[in-house]
């Protein structure tokens, strides 16, 4: 598989993203307002969650995002042999994270929308998401490169190739 056009890709479709975004008409009064009772203080102005077309870009924008991301990791993954099974677990880890992400916006979304606010683990539900899952997800990424670095990224092999070559270039 060619990461490459896949990282490509991505960049494009956040390119055409941001096309779409600057394009699109401001949404008025989407930044702080002058508070009418209190002039020190500033109030927010329409959510820019209500705009259907703008939430979309934004969800479509963090999907690129996970897609540059992703295909960036598996371009460093990348060897002549064998990575034994690191790309089914990278795989494993990214999906998991895409569907973390699509969960944690869909909540974002019913919050937005709703009247009264749900908790999850003394947070509101969207905040939960972003703490306990897009910030534990990649963890089990992360675990599998600690635990597998030895066998699936620099083996032996490699590293005695490394050594050669060091010792060359400091012979000269």
């Amino acid at each position: 598989m060619d990461y490459f056009k896949i990282l490509l890709g991505g960049l494009l479709g956040l390119l055409a993203i941001i096309i779409a975004l600057w394009i699109l008409p401001d949404i008025p009064q989407a930044t702080s307002q002058l508070h009418p009772e209190f002039e020190t203080m500033l109030k927010s102005g329409n959510s820019v969650a209500e705009q259907s077309s703008v939430k979309w870009l934004a969800y479509f924008f963090g999907l690129m995002i996970l897609l540059v991301f992703v295909a960036t990791i598996f371009i460093g993954a990348r060897r002549k042999r064998s990575t034994g099974n690191l790309r089914y677990w990278l795989m494993a880890g990214s999906i998991a994270y895409a569907i973390t992400y699509h969960l944690s916006i869909m909540a974002y979304w019913r919050y937005a929308d709703a009247t009264e606010t749900q908790y999850f683990g003394g947070l509101p539900i969207p905040t939960a998401w972003a703490i306990y899952g897009i910030w534990s997800v990649p963890i089990v990424m992360t675990l599998v490169y600690v635990f597998r670095f030895d066998e699936w990224i620099l083996d032996k092999q490699d590293m005695a190739t490394f050594e050669s070559l060091v010792d060359q270039r400091e012979s000269k």
